[in-house]
């Protein structure tokens, strides 16, 4: 058997995120029945991020095993051609026994788009138009994003699971924040080794929470971090406002 790494690119809109799920569209049961219908194998995709329903993606990186004997260009060829137009294959090639989409990652990017104004109907789905978003304080907003930067408990920005032995200490390596006057949009870009679910939705959601209210203060934001208490009343940002813009390896991997 040899080991595939693909990079895909994908509009989320229509998904029920990565992950497959009994009853649900997701990205990778389309990827998955697609390979079936066009090449009579089966494969299982493992992927680098599991991306929640609405989510895109401009680089997300998956692996599978194959024993078709098939040049990688004409699978990569055969493969799109017969997926839905809002899920692209941007690359596919053979890659070490080593490689694992998970383990081997340096840094992730995430882009979460912000409108300031309501966006024409073509660009709604790439982006969150906030309904509070005029009474923001974006200074304020700057404010509490710069309180996620560094490692921290973020327990009270994920979705309660089962699994309680999961660690939930992440470590933010850095926030930035730009405004784009031509598209009326504001792109917050966070970067970090891994994140658990709902947590960048978290943030911004609580972040914009924080900033369009003068009642609640970055203090206040600074206990709901260090409670450690996922059971919150915050905001969360909608999923269509986020996007995973790339994920990098340690250098022996990222090829």
């Amino acid at each position: 058997m040899q080991k595939f790494k693909i990079t895909i690119a994908y509009d989320g809109t229509d998904f029920y995120g990565w992950q497959i799920q009994p009853n649900h569209i997701t990205i990778s049961s389309c990827l998955q029945k697609t390979f079936l219908h066009v090449f009579g194998h089966p494969i299982k995709l493992m992927g680098a991020s599991r991306t929640d329903a609405g989510v895109h993606a401009l680089e997300q990186v998956a692996q599978f095993y194959s024993d078709l004997k098939i040049q990688e260009n004409v699978l990569l060829e055969a493969w799109n051609k017969a997926l839905p137009s809002s899920i692209v294959i941007r690359s596919l090639k053979k890659i070490s026994s080593d490689f694992h989409p998970c383990c081997n990652v340096h840094q992730k990017t995430y882009y979460y788009h912000l409108f300031l104004k309501r966006p024409l109907p073509f660009a709604a789905r790439y982006g969150w138009f906030y309904r509070f978003i005029d009474d923001v304080d974006f200074n304020k907003f700057a404010q509490a994003l710069a309180l996620y930067v560094g490692k921290h408990d973020f327990a009270s920005f994920c979705k309660i699971e089962k699994e309680k032995e999961k660690s939930t200490i992440r470590t933010i390596d850095s926030i930035t924040i730009k405004k784009y006057t031509r598209y009326n949009l504001v792109r917050i870009t966070i970067k970090g080794k891994s994140f658990l679910r709902f947590q960048i939705r978290r943030m911004t959601g609580y972040a914009l929470d924080i900033a369009r209210r003068p009642d609640l203060s970055i203090n206040y934001l600074q206990g709901v971090l260090e409670s450690k208490n996922p059971q919150q009343t915050l905001l969360k940002a909608d999923g269509r406002g986020l996007c995973l813009r790339k994920v990098q390896y340690n250098d022996i991997f990222d090829t």
